[in-house]
């Protein structure tokens, strides 16, 4: 197991959210598991929770789901910085808004490139109720691989 490409707090706890073992998982997944945990973390997290990090985590959703659909597109470029900042890992970020599937909701595909060169699609839906649910979309077969337009730097 390469556990430098895990956080610290899959290393301590020997597993991912959900409490999957590390074990568990072959050793080429646990990396992307281990930065869609994390990315779960940051996104249902709310900026100002945090008085020493008060840009860590999302805005207010009520305010960010009223203010649709003007506010979509806005919280593009929020989730792009706040995850390059937050997320080590991370080299560089493409947010897409994705068609509306449930009233209410915002879907947005996430193409990632770690600075491993390790690239995966990752999907966030932002609920009325204020939950945040991020998923792997290339394993769900939901989104074709293109990767273009990643903002970041890539090493």
């Amino acid at each position: 197991m390469n556990e430098q490409s895990l956080s610290l707090y899959e290393v301590l706890l020997q597993n991912f959210s959900g409490e999957l073992e590390l074990h568990r998982v072959h050793e080429e997944d646990q990396v992307i598991l281990s930065v869609l945990d994390n990315l779960q973390r940051i996104l249902d997290s709310r900026a100002g929770a945090l008085s020493h990090l008060p840009d860590y985590g999302l805005p207010d959703l009520g305010v960010i789901l009223q203010g649709l659909p003007a506010t979509a597109h806005g919280l593009m470029g929020t989730l792009t910085d706040t995850l390059l900042k937050y997320e080590p890992r991370l080299a560089a970020v493409n947010v897409r808004l994705l068609p509306q599937s449930l009233p209410g909701h915002l879907e947005y595909a996430l193409d990632v490139q770690l600075k491993s060169g390790m690239q995966a699609t990752f999907g966030t839906t932002l609920a009325p109720e204020g939950k945040v649910l991020v998923r792997h979309l290339k394993q769900m077969s939901y989104l074709t691989t293109e990767r273009n337009g990643l903002r970041g730097s890539f090493e």
